[in-house]
């Protein structure tokens, strides 16, 4: 969201607007923090992933082969 401002001998806000839409990760909530603002500005939203039509990977740990 983003807001107009004007600053002088009283400061006055404009109606906040909408920057961009985006879908929340699944589970995002009061506990989970939901994005990342960095010192300059940029930032990272959590983003739900998209459906794949890939094949998982099994990983099999500590395997040994019969002699």
């Amino acid at each position: 969201m983003a807001a107009s401002v004007t600053a002088g001998a009283t400061f006055v806000a404009g109606s906040p607007v909408a920057l961009f839409s985006a879908t929340l990760a699944p589970g995002a909530g009061a506990n989970k923090q939901e994005y990342m603002v960095s010192r300059d500005g940029r930032f990272l939203i959590n983003q739900p992933m998209e459906e794949s039509s890939t094949t998982p990977i099994t990983l099999i740990l500590n395997w040994k082969p019969q002699p």
